[in-house]
């Protein structure tokens, strides 16, 4: 490579204990040849934050830190799109929802049914997962183009569920690996991943190859813990010479705001609105993503009802 990857993502570096350590990053990189690209993620630090502002045991963290790794990568292959919001769910037991923008910002949270027995087998450490349900949906910058793919995997691994997912709901070949586990020093997750997509007019000697390299790497975590250095990385990620191409530094962002809660109010049905009016209280509304809680008071409902009558009288009389 022209270019050592600790060289390229020094500004991502944070300062520590007199000495630097590398924060999450997001490396995109391509073959010389320009036959297919590839992205390598490092995402603990953020999996972390997840895990302690939803106040997760490590087995829900790790479902939680797997599907905030396949949303970065997935938001990292896509040209034009905005963000994507990918949904896992597993019946009624358990569902898992991410979304991330094209600059990496993500957020993400894991609901669980406390009473079902594949939850409680879970936070026990045995994973008994019947299947998965992935729910993609990719909006357009600028526009209102909305793509959705929607998949279910009869495999209790996210990597493999999510791989499914790729193989039916995208045009280019696509691959990903992806690891999250306990780190036994300080017991925080870990969460690294690479994702493989080739280009077009890929030879099909080159994909042959490529496919077979992918088969034959380790998990990601046992490639990481051998040497997490950024450069040993990425040379044995990939079969061929390399050059990079950029790098994003990932955040934990939510997008949620007052205005946005206000703006589900204008979404709900009359009769909604009506029975929240009748209750004379104000409404309380929590951010799935961040757990912010948000207070929307009698008289904005008032107005919003008001005015969404006044839309339908208008309506019926123009009719």
């Amino acid at each position: 490579m022209e270019i050592k990857l600790k060289e390229f993502l020094y500004s991502y570096c944070i300062h520590k204990l007199g000495g630097f350590m590398f924060q999450d990053y997001l490396f995109f990189g391509v073959d010389t040849k320009v036959y297919y690209s590839y992205r390598m993620l490092h995402l603990s630090h953020l999996v972390e934050e997840a895990k302690n502002l939803h106040n997760l045991n490590n087995n829900r963290a790790l479902l939680l830190s797997d599907t905030l790794l396949g949303s970065v990568l997935l938001s990292s292959i896509l040209d034009y799109e905005e963000r994507i919001n990918l949904r896992i769910h597993c019946g009624s037991d358990f569902t898992i929802g991410t979304e991330t923008s094209y600059l990496a910002e993500t957020r993400g949270y894991i609901e669980c049914n406390e009473e079902s027995e594949i939850v409680k087998q879970i936070d026990l450490g045995n994973n008994i997962i019947p299947e998965l349900q992935i729910r993609s949906m990719r909006s357009q910058r600028k526009k209102s183009t909305l793509s959705e793919g929607h998949t279910v995997s009869k495999l209790n691994s996210i990597e493999q569920a999510l791989n499914d997912h790729l193989s039916s709901s995208y045009q280019m070949n696509t691959y990903l690996k992806i690891s999250s586990w306990v780190n036994e020093n300080d017991g925080k997750i870990n969460a690294f991943g690479v994702i493989y997509q080739e280009l077009p007019d890929i030879p099909e000697s080159v994909s042959e190859k490529l496919k077979n390299h992918i088969a034959s790497l380790p998990s990601m975590k046992d490639l990481y813990l051998l040497n997490s250095d950024a450069d040993v990385l990425s040379k044995k990620l990939i079969p061929d010479e390399t050059k990079a191409v950029k790098s994003l530094n990932p955040k934990f962002v939510c997008s949620c705001s007052q205005e946005r809660v206000e703006s589900v109010l204008v979404t709900l049905p009359m009769e909604d609105l009506s029975d929240i009016i009748k209750k004379s209280e104000d409404l309380e509304m929590k951010c799935h993503y961040c757990n912010r809680n948000y207070i929307v008071g009698m008289n904005k409902i008032s107005q919003i009802y008001a005015s969404r009558s006044n839309v339908n009288s208008e309506s019926s009389e123009m009719n």
